[in-house]
């Protein structure tokens, strides 16, 4: 929750390639409960197969970013989803992949920002924070040794801040077959 001369004071780093996925799923369906889900290629992906597996008895809209959590427009993109969402029965948020250049301090220092300003924008709907999946092979600028140490930050996070976790690593190690390169 920057002031506009911190927005444009803060050098944000990009990645080689930004981009965003905002998602309503069936949108005209005002009788399903909607879950929100924020996160980077792995909620995008997910998003669709949760609503599937949900029988579309919950829909799974979505704000995919390659935001890094450092970036401060990262929280204009949430907030002016929300503001335009009818509904929202949760919220489930997953940021691994992104933001390599934050050491595993200023990781866990933006990501309770995050998890504050989650809090605050959906004060009073159960939100949970979702670990990152496996890597394989270690594409370009994916680390799975950082990527468990990411995941621990988030564990310690969601236990100090009272939040559920839905453990993506875990199910995803040895499904190789599920996996992207």
């Amino acid at each position: 929750n920057m002031n506009k001369s911190e927005f444009f004071n803060h050098k944000i780093v990009l990645e080689t390639y930004e981009w965003e996925n905002i998602w309503w799923e069936n949108t005209a369906d005002s009788v399903h409960p909607r879950v929100l889900y924020v996160g980077d290629s792995i909620s995008c992906g997910i998003r669709t197969k949760a609503t599937a597996a949900s029988n579309n008895e919950l829909l799974f809209d979505g704000v995919g970013t390659s935001k890094a959590l450092d970036n401060a427009f990262f929280y204009s993109t949430i907030h002016n989803f929300a503001l335009q969402q009818e509904s929202c029965a949760a919220v489930l948020f997953n940021n691994g992949l992104h933001g390599w250049h934050l050491d595993d301090g200023e990781y866990e220092f933006y990501y309770q920002k995050m998890i504050d300003f989650l809090k605050k924008e959906f004060c009073d709907i159960p939100s949970a924070l979702v670990l990152t999946t496996d890597v394989v092979n270690e594409p370009y600028g994916y680390d799975a040794k950082r990527i468990i140490s990411r995941n621990d930050i988030v564990c310690r996070l969601a236990e100090n801040n009272e939040m559920p976790v839905i453990d993506l690593y875990s199910v995803s190690r040895g499904l190789a077959d599920l996996h992207c390169d």
